[in-house]
């Protein structure tokens, strides 16, 4: 008597049906749907990041999350900086080595607002391991971090190594002439926070901001914290799409 067949794998609930003689790309889809898997999870992990100056929201696609940090020490004291951070499809081995970046990371982060950082190159990707120390690997949470403490901690620059520099420049200031090294990046994160930059709509999909006074504002946070005491008590069966346009309803201010 023959056994009955296998159940087909799943993810997340995602069944993954073989395909007779395509084993390769039948595993290349089934890594993917894991991938996505790992990609949301880091997102829902998010939660317990310890920099609560950074902010995170999953774009229109999969692979990309939109970020914006706002630095309250250090050098960048004052600065609010968009970026993206980038991940990539499976097999990982295909990545593409950024032609800007002279290393290969999954994820990778690029800024979007400008900035003046000796990790930071000019096409805005950010190089983390600045030092045979750092290991990231693929967690999205230590990349964070190390984005939050190369731009909050004035002690982290003196680790940096030579050849871990993507902007020569801003290097070689800040070792040979540190009051000009500050001068630029107080240049830097003037630009950053400046009225065409801050609330400017970006080509390439990013975090928007919006002019609000201060009666908007109270309005909208007392709305976002009452969503907020109600997620608390959410569980795996409860409608989060209602919660995510309520969110939506308080930011724009819609009924």
């Amino acid at each position: 008597m023959n056994s009955p067949p296998p159940p087909p794998r799943t993810v997340s609930g995602t069944v993954v049906h073989q395909i007779p003689g395509k084993g390769e790309n039948n595993e290349n889809v089934f890594m993917n749907l894991i991938r996505r898997h790992d990609i949301l999870m880091e997102l829902k992990n998010l939660n317990n990041l310890k920099c609560k100056n950074i902010y995170i929201l999953q774009s229109n696609d999969i692979y990309k999350w939109l970020g914006v940090i706002f630095v309250r020490e250090g050098y960048y004291k004052g600065g609010i900086f968009k970026f993206n951070v980038i991940f990539s499809e499976y097999p990982f081995h295909t990545l593409i080595k950024y032609k800007y970046l002279d290393i290969i990371l999954n994820p990778v982060i690029q800024f979007i607002t400008h900035i003046y950082h000796p990790l930071v190159n000019k096409y805005g990707y950010f190089n983390p391991i600045y030092n045979e120390n750092i290991d990231i690997k693929h967690s999205v949470s230590k990349l964070l971090f190390v984005l939050n403490d190369t731009l909050s901690n004035e002690k982290t620059f003196y680790e940096f190594k030579e050849e871990k520099i993507s902007n020569k420049h801003s290097w070689d200031s800040f070792r040979n002439n540190l009051d000009f090294f500050k001068q630029l990046v107080s240049d830097c994160v003037k630009n950053s926070i400046s009225n065409d930059i801050l609330y400017e709509n970006f080509e390439t999909e990013s975090i928007k901001f919006q002019k609000i006074d201060n009666e908007q504002f109270i309005r909208n946070k007392n709305k976002i914290l009452d969503i907020y005491r109600d997620m608390t008590y959410l569980d795996e069966k409860s409608n989060i799409e209602s919660i995510v346009y309520r969110f939506k309803c308080a930011i724009d201010n819609r009924k």
